[in-house]
C-alpha cells in the first residue's frame, strides 16, 4: 500500500515535536511494509518558485522524502485587494504540488500532520479523488488556528474531509469536536519514547546552584515568560540557574527579552542551541529538574524523554500531560499560566530531594507504558480501519 504523509516539518530540516512525531510514524508505517512517501512543504521567500522545479526527492532509510518549496504572494504598499491574502498562493501551490505528486505516484492513502494547512490541502485532494485520509492533530494546529479567522474554515474542512481524526491528547479531540462533530471517527494515539540507558541519579549532597532546565521551540505556546517569572521569584530565596535548549521564535524575542529584564534572571540564564538526541539526554540527566511551562501542548516528546531518563519533572496541565504524569507520584502538575504554582512546585523539590528522587524513579517506570511497539500497533489498527472503509479495498496491513 502506498502512503503519502503530508507535513510542514520533517527531520533533519526541523527538530521540534511535530517533526519528530511525523518521522516516527513514517518509520512505523515502513515497518508495517507500507510504501511510504513524505511530502514535506516549506514556504520560502523566493518569488520565482515553479511547480516543475520546486521538488527534491531522495530515499531516506527506506522512506521516499519529497522536499517541496512553495512561495508567498507579495503585495505592493499601495494595493491589496479585498480578497487578497499572502497565504493564498502558498496554499494553492501546496495543493497543486500534492496533486502533481499524486498523479505521478497514485497513492492509496493520505495522512496529514497539522490541520492547517496540511490537513486542509490533503483532505481536499483525497476527497476529490475518493481516497481515504487521516489527519493528526498535534496541538498548536487546534489551539492556535481555531482562533485565527482566516484559518478556521479550512480547519473545519480538514476535519470534515478526513476519514479518521487522530489526536495526541483527549483535549484536542474535545476542541475539534466543538468545531465540527468528529468523535465517531476519532482516536487518541500518544507519542512514544524509548527508555534510554542514560539515567538521572539523585545527589543528596547537592552543589549549588539548583539547575532548572527546559527545552523546545520557544514560542507563545511554550509559556516561557511564566517560567522566567517563577525562577525570578525563587532567586530571592535560593541559588538557582535556568538553562534553555532550543530556539526562540523571532516574533517572541522582544517579549522574552523584556521578561528577562523585568524578572532579573539574566545572570542566571543560559541558552543552548538545539542538540542531537544523545546530547539532549546527557543534558537532561545533568539537571536537578525539568520544567514544561506550556500554555498549549499536544503530547510533549521532550517531557517524555525527561521522564524516561528519570529526571524529576514539573509540567503544566495542558494536552496529554495529565495522562503522562500521575500528579505527585511520577511528577508535579501545575495550572498553566500560573508562575506562582510553578515556583511552589520547584521549591518543594529543592526542600525535599528525596521526593524528587521518588518522582524520577516512578516517571522512568511509567514511560515504559508508552513504548514504540505500542504506538506502532495502534497505527496499524488505524491504517487497517481506514482502508477497510474504502469500498472494495484489497489492501491489508501485514
Amino acid at each position: 500500500m502506498k502512503l503519502c504523509i503530508v507535513t510542514p516539518e520533517f527531520p533533519p530540516d526541523n527538530w521540534g515535536g511535530l517533526a519528530r512525531t511525523a518521522a516516527r510514524v513514517a518509520r512505523h508505517a515502513r515497518r508495517l511494509n507500507m510504501n511510504v512517501h513524505v511530502a514535506h512543504f516549506r514556504v520560502v521567500d523566493d518569488p520565482l518558485v515553479l511547480l516543475d522545479e520546486n521538488r527534491s526527492t531522495r530515499s531516506e532509510n527506506g522512506i521516499t522524502v519529497h522536499r517541496i518549496r512553495v512561495n508567498q504572494k507579495k503585495f505592493s504598499e499601495d494595493y491589496r485587494g479585498v480578497g487578497d491574502s499572502p497565504h493564498i498562493r502558498s496554499i494553492k501551490m501546496m495543493y497543486q504540488s500534492l496533486e502533481i505528486l499524486h498523479e505521478e505516484n497514485r497513492f492509496d492513502l493520505f495522512h496529514s500532520f497539522f490541520l492547517y494547512p496540511a490537513g486542509y490541502v490533503s483532505g481536499l485532494l483525497a476527497k476529490r479523488f475518493g481516497l481515504p485520509s487521516v489527519v493528526t492533530l498535534v496541538g498548536n494546529d487546534v489551539k492556535r488556528h481555531f482562533f485565527q479567522p482566516e484559518a478556521v474554515a479550512m480547519c473545519k474542512s480538514g476535519l470534515d474531509n478526513a476519514g479518521m481524526v487522530v489526536a495526541l491528547s483527549r483535549e484536542l479531540i474535545e476542541l475539534a469536536d466543538a468545531l465540527t462533530p468528529i468523535r465517531k471517527k476519532s482516536a487518541i494515539i500518544y507519542n512514544s519514547v524509548r527508555i534510554p540507558s542514560a539515567r538521572w541519579r539523585p545527589q543528596h549532597v547537592r552543589t549549588p546552584p539548583f539547575r532548572i532546565g527546559s527545552a523546545g521551540i520557544f514560542k507563545y505556546a511554550k509559556g516561557l515568560p511564566y517560567l522566567l517569572k517563577a525562577v525570578g521569584e525563587l532567586a530571592g530565596r535560593h541559588d538557582v540557574t535556568l538553562e534553555l535548549v532550543g530556539d526562540i521564535r523571532a516574533y517572541e524575542r522582544d517579549t522574552i527579552e523584556r521578561m528577562i529584564v523585568s524578572t532579573g534572571t539574566s545572570a542566571m540564564l543560559t541558552i543552548h542551541k538545539p542538540m542531537p538526541r544523545e546530547d539532549i539526554l546527557n543534558w537532561l540527566i545533568s539537571l536537578d529538574v525539568f520544567v514544561l511551562s506550556s500554555v498549549s501542548e499536544g503530547c510533549p516528546n521532550i517531557l517524555m524523554e525527561a521522564m524516561a531518563c528519570g529526571v524529576p519533572s514539573v509540567a503544566t496541565r495542558v494536552g496529554a500531560v495529565s495522562e503522562l504524569i500521575e500528579d505527585g507520584i511520577s511528577g508535579f502538575i501545575t495550572p498553566y499560566g500560573n508562575a506562582g504554582a510553578l515556583a511552589n512546585a520547584l521549591e518543594t523539590l529543592m526542600d525535599m530531594p528525596d521526593k524528587g528522587a521518588s518522582l524520577g524513579r516512578r516517571a522512568r517506570a511509567r514511560m515504559g507504558i508508552f513504548s514504540p511497539d505500542r504506538e506502532m500497533q495502534e497505527w496499524r489498527y488505524i491504517y487497517q480501519k481506514i482502508m477497510e472503509t474504502k469500498e472494495g479495498a484489497s489492501h491489508s496491513i501485514s
